[in-house]
């Protein structure tokens, strides 16, 4: 490197380091490939390249359908062993001018044609070699008309589908009998002038990156060709434009455009609906879980385009804590929902009028239309079933001494529920009878009726009619309409006689002789007395009793009315009594009546005294 070139380099660094700040070391460099992007190598550092400037030499004069060259060769680069490597023009009407053909080149010195006079804004940037952009750099351009320009007419627009056949497929326009696209262009100019054709065709800018191939028939430079476009399955759909150019025998052109537009109809996803999801209980973890596959869906499109599946894609709302995953297996989905079931409103996040969950699947064609179709997942849930129903039943009653009530519980209808949901038994119908629980599925009803201190089996013994059921926690099962009967064992008595002891005092009379002895006495008694359970009631009940005892020698008191749950006490008292040899001795008869409030016991027991 001379001296001058170091100097030149050196005073790059300095400037850029002026402009920018502390910069690190110069890296060391033999080639651009040294240096890090955005760098060159100049003088044996890398340096940071600066953009190129864009230059723009218009030609002279401007008019009209004729073929204009500008020229982008003063463009320059300021780095040194840099240079400008590429042009893009832009070539835009201003107002209500004409579109000018090219629209844009990637030429240095691009021949361009404006089909009418006007105003246009020429564009132009450039970059260096290594990519560095200028500035865009516009120049506005007044085009003056040209005398007896020559005029062309292209066909009408045409819209058409397009196709795709075969493996691999090869995809083509379609208007229902063919793929090819009949062209047309007519000029016209002053008498006796000739013309050329020449087209051109512009894919849409959207498949830039894998244009079609375009196939004039039998060539570009006929006045009306058929054209036809073909792509390997990648897309084909979009707007075409193409341009004639008609050159007349005088090398004036005028341009006119045929549009073609493609379409695209998009993928069809076929299937999918309400997709219900059996649920089961699991009591070891107190969860709800519900699983399935989905049916499968078919892909189609009706262009026969290659389709291309974007997956399924899951989504849940209003199941709160819920859990909600999916699995996709390509033309169909494995759901699962886990709840844990702490408190009953946790049974709406599996089952609820608020939750909502979709399973879909969306798909896209090679020309970018999409479809998307799937399930609403709905979690079923099956209602208890009656499994044994209790139409009628019997069942006998008893009394509640610690909560002073008549009871009687009695197992009715059982239910089962499929889905091993926990239940909850509802009874109605009957106010006695209101109370229910479940075991094992089984129902059981509870009657009652609070004692008042009256005996009143009346009112509780007997038919009571009820409906129960058994639900789940979002439906009931069916209905069992049940005869319950209630039944009484009526009182019965305690003894049927009595022997009260007494204390018995002989005297030295002697009755009659044995032998050598003496067997009987004259006998003094005394008071005898004992208390005994007249009446008992198996059902426990509280009873009312009456008594009655003769002769008056014998007496009778009776316990606290009603009589307790074990029974009626009476304390028995005979009067003492002298005996002459046993021909008379304390007795008597206690009539004995006692009511449960519904039936009733009544007899008579003897008493006597019999001595210790």
């Amino acid at each position: 490197m001379t001296r001058m070139g170091l100097r030149r380099a050196l005073s790059t660094l300095v400037a850029l380091a002026a402009g920018c700040g502390a910069l690190p070391s110069p890296r060391a460099c033999s080639a651009n490939g040294d240096c890090p992007s955005g760098a060159l190598c100049t003088g044996g550092v890398c340096v940071a390249d600066r953009p190129p400037e864009a230059d723009i030499a218009v030609p002279s004069p401007l008019v009209s359908n004729l073929p204009l060259t500008f020229s982008g060769s003063g463009s320059t680069d300021p780095d040194a062993g840099d240079h400008v490597a590429s042009w893009a023009w832009t070539f835009a009407p201003v107002g209500g001018a004409c579109d000018p053909q090219p629209a844009a080149s990637a030429a240095e010195e691009p021949s361009v044609v404006f089909p009418c006079a006007g105003s246009f804004d020429v564009g132009l940037v450039v970059a260096d070699t290594l990519g560095v952009k200028s500035a865009p750099k516009v120049a506005r351009v007044a085009v003056d008309p040209s005398t007896d320009p020559p005029q062309v007419t292209a066909g009408a627009d045409v819209a058409l589908e397009h196709r795709c056949t075969g493996t691999p497929p090869s995809c083509t326009p379609w208007d229902g009998q063919g793929a090819s696209v009949a062209l047309s262009a007519s000029a016209t100019g002053p008498e006796g002038v000739t013309f050329s054709y020449h087209w051109v065709a512009q894919v849409p800018a959207g498949l830039a990156s894998q244009p079609p191939r375009v196939s004039f028939l039998p060539g570009p430079d006929v006045a009306s060709p058929s054209v036809l476009v073909e792509t390997d399955g990648t897309a084909i759909a979009g707007g075409y434009t193409f341009t004639v150019e008609a050159t007349d025998s005088r090398g004036m052109v005028a341009v006119a455009r045929q549009h073609v537009t493609v379409g695209n109809r998009p993928p069809v996803v076929a299937g999918g609906g309400t997709f219900g999801v059996a649920h089961a209980f699991q009591p070891a973890t107190s969860t709800f879980v519900a699983t399935g596959t989905t049916p499968p869906l078919a892909v189609s499109d009706p262009d026969g385009d290659p389709v291309t599946s974007l997956g399924f894609a899951f989504a849940h709302a209003g199941d709160g804590s819920a859990s909600y995953v999916g699995q996709d297996l390509g033309d169909r989905a494995t759901v699962t929902v886990t709840v844990a079931y702490r408190t009953p409103a946790d049974a709406a996040l599996l089952i609820g009028p608020t939750v909502h969950r979709r399973a879909d699947l969306t798909v896209v064609d090679a020309n970018g239309a999409s479809a998307t179709a799937g399930f609403e997942v709905v979690v079923e849930n099956r209602p208890p079933r009656l499994a044994a129903a209790v139409p009628a039943a019997a069942v006998d009653h008893a009394y509640d001494a610690a909560a002073r009530r008549y009871l009687a519980v009695a197992p009715l209808s059982s239910y089962v529920d499929d889905d091993g949901d926990p239940l909850s038994p509802s009874v109605s119908g009957d106010p006695l009878c209101a109370a229910i629980s479940e075991t094992l599925g089984t129902t059981f009803v509870t009657c009652a009726l609070p004692y008042a201190g009256v005996p009143a089996v009346s009112s509780f013994a007997g038919t009571h009619a009820f409906t129960v059921s058994m639900a789940d926690p979002w439906a009931a099962g069916p209905a069992q309409a049940t005869a319950l009967e209630i039944r009484n064992r009526p009182p019965r008595l305690g003894v049927t006689q009595a022997s009260l002891p007494a204390s018995c005092t002989a005297t030295s009379a002697c009755c009659e002789l044995e032998g050598p002895r003496c067997n009987l006495h004259d006998m003094t008694w005394g008071t005898g007395s004992a208390t005994l359970t007249v009446a008992v009631d198996d059902d426990g009940d509280p009873l009312d009793l009456s008594l009655a005892a003769t002769p008056s020698c014998l007496t009778a008191a009776a316990g606290p009315q009603p009589c307790p749950t074990s029974g009626c006490p009476v304390e028995l008292s005979l009067c003492a009594l002298p005996s002459a040899c046993l021909t008379a001795y304390p007795s008597g008869t206690l009539s004995v009546a006692a009511s449960d409030g519904l039936d009733f016991v009544q007899g008579s027991l003897a008493v006597e005294s019999v001595c210790r």
